[in-house]
């Protein structure tokens, strides 16, 4: 089937009334873009089924078996009154609710957990696990509702699910992608990108994308996302060479703050290479190992985590001098090392990264801010190295850059010796 046009909707009256932030729409039609897929424009509804069944019908109706379009919607399947969604689509497609198995069982065992009158209690959250009886469930690996993939006519396709981010994001990659691949051809672009690692999107445009011929008169196109301590940036075009070029010109500008998918590179090549990793941490309180063993098959090569997030287990556990803790501080690039170098022999690993910093708000000084980090990475037979760096962020985000960012210092001292 052609590329479909695509319009992707998120619902919920905190939106419309300004409350909350819809960050959804904006992530998707960026994964969209990778997959050779362009957005034509994004809807923000209120709570209203009324509303929402008026504007789904109005979609749906300009698409032909010809010309279709692909509707992505976030949110409204939850247990309360105000959640819509289901009820909508079940009008729209002549459907029933039927319980969705899976999401059925993990909702009873939640539900058990929480002991006496779990019974009475379930039953007003059925429609939580519920999908029209005319759809495909998408399985919500995070959460508990369900997706589903709905025909509202032919060549009007719809995907629902939660408004969530961390459950839409797993549910998007795991289940909806490949239906999407399934059911249409991306246009005939090709398509590659490449993270860029402390870079942010502003200064990319102005001292790179700013200067691209084949950018300004429309011979490719790109996109850029912001995440946590880099960009990932896309190139797109109906000429594979120039994507080739592109992707090219982009790693000779930023050499080694060029990578693939990190997250999946990382583990592959330690995987490989059969290496071991463990991680001493401090002010990301286990973030850092967090992400690599958010992985499957992460027991291969990690073995464990300290977080020695006070001077007395540094010192007492870690084996921190207290002489260097003394001297230079916790957050300093002599106690990022001992951090390193003892948490190999304590984990018996053949690599470690140590996390030492300030994530504020309280806590800085004049001569070590808040936001002030030292990242240790020790390889067996090498010297360990340790890289400071000021990220003036709020405490959550500066803790997740730090954990991203210490990832990418391993594996780019890394690719170099293997």
């Amino acid at each position: 089937m052609n590329p479909p046009r695509v319009t992707v909707i998120s619902t919920g009256s905190e939106l419309t009334a300004g409350r909350s932030q819809d960050t959804n729409s904006s992530w998707i039609a960026n994964e969209l873009f990778g997959l050779g897929y362009s957005t034509e424009k994004f809807l923000v509804l209120p709570d209203d089924p009324k509303l929402i069944a008026d504007e789904l019908k109005n979609l749906a109706a300009t698409a032909s078996s010809e010309n279709p379009v692909l509707l992505v919607m976030t949110g409204g399947l939850g247990p309360t009154e105000d959640d819509y969604t289901l009820e909508v689509v079940c009008e729209l497609t002549s459907s029933q609710p039927v319980l969705n198995e899976k999401a059925h069982d993990r909702l009873q065992a939640l539900y058990r957990l929480r002991g006496k009158g779990f019974q009475e209690a379930l039953t007003t959250a059925l429609r939580q696990v519920s999908i029209p009886s005319n759809s495909t469930g998408l399985n919500n690996s995070v959460g508990i509702a369900p997706g589903f993939w709905s025909e509202l006519q032919p060549g009007a396709y719809l995907a629902c699910m939660p408004g969530v981010p961390s459950e839409m994001v797993t549910m998007f990659k795991e289940e909806l992608v490949p239906l999407i691949q399934k059911q249409f051809h991306s246009g005939e672009l090709h398509s590659d990108f490449l993270f860029i690692w402390g870079m942010s999107e502003s200064l990319f445009q102005q001292e790179f994308i700013i200067d691209i011929e084949a950018l300004k008169n429309g011979k490719a196109v790109w996109g850029v996302a912001a995440k946590k301590g880099f960009i990932r940036v896309t190139y797109q075009s109906e000429d594979k060479t120039l994507v080739q070029e592109l992707i090219q010109k982009t790693k000779e500008k930023y050499k080694g703050l060029c990578t693939g998918d990190l997250f999946e590179e990382f583990p592959k090549l330690l995987s490989e290479k059969k290496l071991t990793i463990g991680t001493i941490e401090s002010c990301t309180g286990g973030l850092a190992a967090k992400i690599l063993t958010d992985r499957a098959g992460s027991s291969d090569y990690f073995l464990g985590s300290v977080v020695s997030y006070s001077n007395l287990i540094k010192e007492n556990l870690v084996g921190v001098n207290k002489k260097t803790l003394e001297a230079h501080g916790a957050v300093s690039a002599e106690t990022a090392i001992e951090m390193a170098d003892n948490g190999a022999r304590l984990l018996g690993t053949d690599l470690a990264i140590s996390i030492t910093g300030i994530a504020g708000p309280g806590g800085g000084t004049p001569t070590k801010k808040v936001g002030t980090v030292f990242i240790g990475t020790h390889i067996k037979g090498e010297k360990t190295e340790v890289k400071e760096l000021f990220l003036p962020f709020k405490r959550e985000l500066f803790r997740e850059v730090v954990a991203a960012t210490s990832l990418y210092l391993m594996y780019n001292r890394l690719r170099k010796l293997v």
